[in-house]
């Protein structure tokens, strides 16, 4: 892989891809996935470890490999995984579960979205 820093730690970077967008979503089984399946996302489950994304208008117009490049548009990170960006757009916005968590970003923005976070516990009224 090529190797660039987040935090000023080395990273080899294996999972990769350059996005033309005006936006992007992440969430998890628990967060926004209603939203997320709404925008064209898949639902996911509540008890799922996973993390969704989904990249926003994804300007592939002029990509030799549009059907290759458009099946990235979504997809599920299991456990372990993770997804590096590079940001080719001029500016986007990054929402993570829903819209009250966001983050701006610009040209040559990288992102790495790293799925090994601790599971959330979730309570319901119906739990006994």
């Amino acid at each position: 892989g090529t190797i660039t820093r987040f935090g000023g730690k080395p990273y080899d970077v294996q999972n990769s891809l350059n996005v033309w967008s005006s936006g992007m979503w992440v969430c998890t089984g628990t967060g926004a996935s209603a939203a997320m399946a709404a925008a064209g996302g898949k639902p996911m489950e509540t008890h799922s470890s996973d993390l969704q994304y989904l990249i926003r208008e994804h300007m592939i117009e002029n990509s030799p490999n549009k059907e290759e490049v458009k099946d990235l548009d979504n997809g599920m990170l299991k456990k372990g995984q993770h997804l590096h960006l590079r940001w080719n757009s001029q500016k986007g916005r990054i929402f993570i579960d829903g819209s009250h968590l966001t983050h701006n970003l610009e040209l040559g923005d990288e992102i790495l979205i790293d799925s090994n976070t601790p599971p959330l516990a979730l309570y319901s009224r119906w739990d006994s």
